[in-house]
């Protein structure tokens, strides 16, 4: 048997936790490489999102060329290389369809690209073209959430994910309405409501750039890539001054030192976002590297934590035999009554409270002793007295219904109770209901000078989230409660 009790032992102290590491580690491996696919399904469709917004970039170039009245022979050549770059960016896109997986999401999205190319080259209306941006806008935005991009819950990614779907091509479709008005005027003045539509695309700028401050500001916070940051800037700072210069030049003044020249004015941003894409998708490739250089280092780390745990619980158990007789022997509760001891009572007691601070509960604290115990014992003997503190801690156990409420023996006939969760009327109402089952028990107590039962006076504290105190400051308050209440009478609750 003594060899039985051995090996058990070798088990529980070797073998166990060698095989908590095992399923720690390889749990951590696959969450690893659960995160590799999930970033490489992110870069697939930052790469067709890539590509989407290249193509919204070129038609909005086109499309604020051909408002021009009078175009230059160098806008005109212009012209025709944005259109071949559409072209271009349209097969580019049907190539990447593969890597879409929603099969509804693709058919569709192949059916538009069709139709963009077969009426691309006519001559297209400013409207029609706004239409096909918008359209583009919300491929994009499916195309996200197809590979659930949104749904990311690092916020650094979740943050470059916003900015890239979202903000970032409405700040440039924007700024494609002001250079398309821009462009379309001759006669050297806005009219009033092509100055309401410039004001509002210009209010809209102003938001965004906002948000994407605010995405900045967060992003900062953790970020190390000195690319993006850069990036961020001189996009930030490139938006601020086609607002000043939309302002000053164009709103305030009336007048245009020519159109092409505003034209090239407002696009000048369009390359600066592109290369922010660019570095974005060079940050989650980064990103993907260090997790799969991650991945190895777990399970490296994994395999020597695993051979070295063995190695010192082996040690522990030939060298430590006797102290893991008297582990075996600690325990918890207490040996009379069952309920939690004092030991384990100042183990959790600072636990127990750090949690109602997180969760925002009222914390309850209740000390309660036996009334005139020691005249009970030297009346009716010690047995007697055992008997009283079981049926008192009987009555404790059966009074806590939830799985947080927890009872102790304190000490003697001196017993605590902690709840969470109450309101002040109801620990009270619940601490009464305890004292009254306790003497509804009718357990004589003929020296008693407050009941022919046995009773208890009991000394009650409600802590509320906002006023979190020590557990030595509870205890001591409680503590003073429970003294209250046997000055004013005994047999009662008393709430500190």
């Amino acid at each position: 048997m003594m060899e039985v009790k051995k090996l058990k032992y070798f088990v529980l102290v070797t073998i166990m936790p060698a095989l908590s590491i095992v399923v720690i580690f390889s749990y951590a491996f696959i969450h690893v490489q659960k995160d590799i696919d999930i970033l490489s399904s992110k870069i697939e469709a930052l790469t067709i999102i890539k590509e989407v917004e290249r193509t919204i970039f070129d038609i909005q170039k086109v499309r604020g060329l051909s408002c021009l009245e009078e175009p230059s022979e160098k806008s005109t050549k212009n012209l025709q290389l944005f259109r071949e770059n559409v072209s271009k960016n349209i097969i580019s896109l049907r190539e990447k369809l593969i890597l879409i997986k929603d099969r509804s999401l693709k058919k569709e999205f192949s059916e538009f690209l069709y139709v963009i190319e077969d009426n691309f080259f006519e001559n297209v209306s400013f409207e029609k073209l706004t239409e096909i941006i918008y359209k583009l806008m919300i491929f994009s935005h499916r195309i996200s959430y197809s590979f659930e991009l949104p749904l990311e819950s690092k916020l650094n990614d979740y943050i470059l994910t916003n900015n890239i779907v979202y903000l970032l091509p409405e700040i440039i479709e924007h700024n494609g309405q002001i250079r398309a008005i821009a462009s379309s005027v001759n006669d050297m003045e806005f009219t009033e409501n092509q100055k309401k539509i410039v004001t509002t695309q210009m209010d809209k700028i102003e938001e965004k750039l906002n948000k994407l401050e605010q995405n900045l500001l967060q992003f900062y916070k953790s970020s190390k890539h000195d690319k993006i940051r850069e990036d961020y800037k001189k996009m930030t700072q490139a938006q601020k001054n086609i607002i000043d210069y939309t302002k000053d030049e164009l709103l305030e003044k009336s007048a245009f030192i020519e159109s092409y020249e505003a034209y090239e004015l407002i696009t000048k941003n369009i390359e600066v976002i592109i290369e922010l894409y660019n570095s974005n998708l060079d940050s989650l490739n980064k990103s993907l590297i260090e997790k799969r250089r991650l991945s190895t280092y777990i399970l490296f780390g994994g395999l020597m934590s695993m051979l070295f745990v063995i190695y010192i619980n082996i040690l522990f158990y030939y060298k430590n035999r006797k102290f893991i007789d008297k582990i075996e022997e600690l325990t918890i509760t207490d040996s009379m009554t069952n309920l939690y001891n004092r030991r384990y009572f100042d183990q959790v007691f600072e636990n127990c409270l750090n949690v109602q601070k997180r969760t925002e509960q009222t914390f309850i604290f209740i000390i309660l002793d036996i009334d005139f115990f020691k005249m009970y014992n030297d009346t009716y003997g010690h047995q007697a007295g055992d008997r009283a503190i079981k049926m008192v801690a009987k009555k404790l156990k059966n009074s806590l219904k939830r799985a947080g409420d927890m009872a102790f023996r304190l000490g003697g006939e001196e017993f605590g109770i902690i709840c969470v969760g109450m309101s002040e009327t109801e620990a009270f109402d619940f601490a009464n209901r305890i004292r009254e089952s306790i003497e509804n028990e009718k357990i004589e107590h003929k020296e008693s000078q407050v009941s022919s039962y046995v009773t208890v006076s009991m000394g009650l504290i409600v802590v509320k989230p906002d006023s979190m105190k020590s557990t030595s400051d509870i205890y001591r308050y409680a503590d003073e409660a429970l003294y209250k209440a046997k000055n004013n009478g005994r047999n009662r609750v008393f709430i500190f």
